[in-house]
């Protein structure tokens, strides 16, 4: 298949098929940055409501980075993988601090960011700025290989990458990668492609992981009407609930990464958010 093949055919379908999404209606790199980070390991669906709610508490970069621990993991809770906010916070604060409240524009210093990879990098600077760069995710990388490597397994991002950077239609970066988005979500949804990547791992289940009960200590903190706990109680209660679920992990394991995290915060005798 030619790229001009390929690019008419995904432009055409995306002409007829594209979703109307909020974070497609801005070129805020503040506002593009926060659909990012929530979209990651997180369904549309979850993150569309938790998307406003998010921008009505912290309207603009500013206010984020000056945003309290415990009100900032409020309006998170429901996303999961609560690290995500307290590094969206920290490239707030960065932001602000050493750019004064501006984006880099380039998707190599957008990189040196806190918390901001190469994807998140190439994804700032083409919705906000409409830069061209190449850049490669879950539902991207799905396209490609379904179209170029057909027949092949193991196809690594490097093998894409080549033909990514040739397909990129120039005119409308923007549109160009929500298209191929659309694509990979809708079109190739019921498609195991990525099973085909390098970079395949199978997502581990919530229910019972390490992770389940971080989320449930972040969860009951929050809950508690000063965000504090005395420190044997919630080693209690997580004994409790790990005893109950059989499951083999230590409470002070769990409570260390997420003091690691700078999830929860201890004083001499307490755990607070």
């Amino acid at each position: 298949m030619t790229t001009k093949t390929f690019q008419k055919m995904i432009l055409s379908w995306y002409k007829k098929n594209q979703r109307d999404l909020p974070w497609r209606n801005t070129k805020d790199p503040y506002k593009i940055l926060v659909s990012e980070i929530m979209l990651q390991q997180t369904q549309v669906s979850r993150v569309l409501p938790k998307y406003d709610e998010f921008l009505l508490s912290f309207p603009a970069i500013e206010s984020l980075a000056n945003a309290n621990d415990a009100k900032l993991l409020q309006v998170w809770s429901g996303l999961g993988y609560w690290r995500r906010a307290r590094m969206l916070k920290e490239t707030a604060q960065e932001i602000t601090k050493k750019y004064k409240g501006k984006f880099p524009r380039d998707h190599k210093t957008l990189q040196t960011l806190s918390g901001i990879g190469p994807y998140t990098a190439g994804a700032l600077a083409c919705f906000a700025f409409n830069d061209s760069t190449t850049f490669i995710d879950t539902n991207i990388r799905k396209v490609y290989i379904h179209f170029f490597f057909p027949n092949t397994d193991q196809v690594s991002d490097k093998n894409i990458l080549p033909i990514a950077q040739k397909a990129v239609y120039t005119k409308d970066p923007r549109a160009w990668h929500w298209a191929l988005f659309d694509y990979g979500s809708q079109k190739l949804k019921a498609k195991n492609i990525n099973r085909k990547s390098k970079h395949y791992t199978k997502q581990s289940t919530f229910k019972g992981s390490f992770r389940s009960y971080r989320a449930r200590a972040i969860k009951h903190l929050l809950a508690l009407p000063k965000q504090e706990i005395q420190q044997i109680e919630l080693i209690e209660l997580l004994e409790d609930k790990l005893r109950k679920d059989e499951r083999d992990f230590a409470p002070q394991e769990i409570i260390d990464a997420l003091l690691k995290d700078n999830l929860m915060k201890k004083s001499k005798n307490t755990y607070y958010v």
